[in-house]
């Protein structure tokens, strides 16, 4: 959710058609900027940033600093959605600690790496397209990193004030699980499925919201917002995960019986993740295409190029969306 997103200043394309452009759009030569290598558009538009970009000047952050970032926005999501879990009194509070700690993590962090802070999300981004393959790796470590620093904070606090038997009762009440480790003692099959889904809505909800034509200002709101609902509907069956990162740093901490059912809050959000990259891939390939010789329209489908950037973008990273 990091990358460039032009602004809305009109000007005439081919044919008296009028399409979006912005100051970085002629910093470019009139070719719109370099995608980075995380690959998701950025939630901060031009003309809502503090600082603009010299001409030339490569957007995307290092892979150290991109890393430093999901660790950190993943750690900021967990530790709020744990934390808030540990003292509500209704389903809806833990929700919105998720939610409204993934909106800030993505304000904070995700102009730097893309703000995906969760395996699933990357998945998606990488089948979609959206981000290469080879910075997927280091982004669920630092994932996996964030969540665990996180758990392992809360658990510092609270065995300051109660015994590690009672601290790993309380992390346990807001760690994922099925069965007896479910308040509705859901079997492993539901919990499969309801977790598949809502991680393959959520995970539409990110690609479709960072697309180079959706409203840029919105994207956190809509992402968090999702997510707050979904886990409404999910935390009944085994208190919501959608995210293997989440679902890791809380088991981790919350002891065995939940260490051994952590399998399928890595398989059914990761199968969600990958439905959801699948059917975003397909439905951007399936945008009308136009005949050779024919002028691009202005508001045809953009289409993500696998080919290398250029014009200065770091190399790995994605090309820049052109419209077809």
């Amino acid at each position: 959710m990091s990358q460039h997103v032009p602004g809305t200043t009109a000007r005439p394309g081919a044919g008296g058609t009028a399409r979006a452009a912005g100051t970085d759009d002629a910093a470019h030569g009139g070719r719109p900027p370099a995608r980075g290598a995380e690959g998701l558009a950025a939630p901060v538009p031009v003309a809502a940033r503090k600082e603009t970009v010299p001409a030339g000047a490569p957007e995307a952050a290092s892979a150290p600093a991109r890393w430093a970032a999901e660790f950190a926005g993943t750690a900021l999501l967990v530790f709020a959605g744990l934390g808030t879990g540990m003292f509500a009194t209704e389903v809806i509070d833990s929700a919105l600690g998720f939610g409204l700690g993934l909106v800030a993590a993505i304000v904070a962090f995700g102009h730097v790496s893309g703000g995906h802070f969760n395996p699933a999300v990357t998945l998606a981004a990488v089948v979609a397209g959206r981000t290469p393959a080879s910075v997927a790796i280091g982004y669920v470590v630092a994932q996996v990193l964030g969540a665990l620093a996180a758990a392992g904070l809360l658990w510092a606090v609270l065995v300051t004030l109660l015994d590690s038997s009672t601290t790993a009762q309380v992390l346990g009440a807001v760690s994922n699980g099925f069965g007896e480790n479910s308040t509705s003692q859901a079997g492993w099959t539901t919990v499969l499925l309801v977790e598949f889904v809502a991680t393959a809505l959520f995970a539409l909800v990110v690609l479709g919201s960072t697309a180079p034509r959706a409203n840029a200002v919105l994207a956190p709101v809509a992402i968090g917002a999702a997510l707050v609902f979904l886990l409404t509907i999910t935390a009944p069956f085994d208190g919501g995960s959608l995210n293997p990162a989440r679902s890791t740093g809380a088991a981790v901490v919350a002891g065995a019986g939940h260490l051994g059912q952590l399998w399928l809050f890595w398989l059914a959000p990761l199968l969600g993740g990958l439905v959801a990259g699948l059917v975003h891939r397909a439905a951007a390939l399936a945008g009308p295409r136009r005949r050779a010789g024919e002028p691009a329209a202005a508001d045809s489908d953009p289409v993500i190029d696998s080919a290398p950037a250029s014009d200065g973008a770091p190399a790995g990273s994605s090309a820049p969306a052109r419209e077809r």
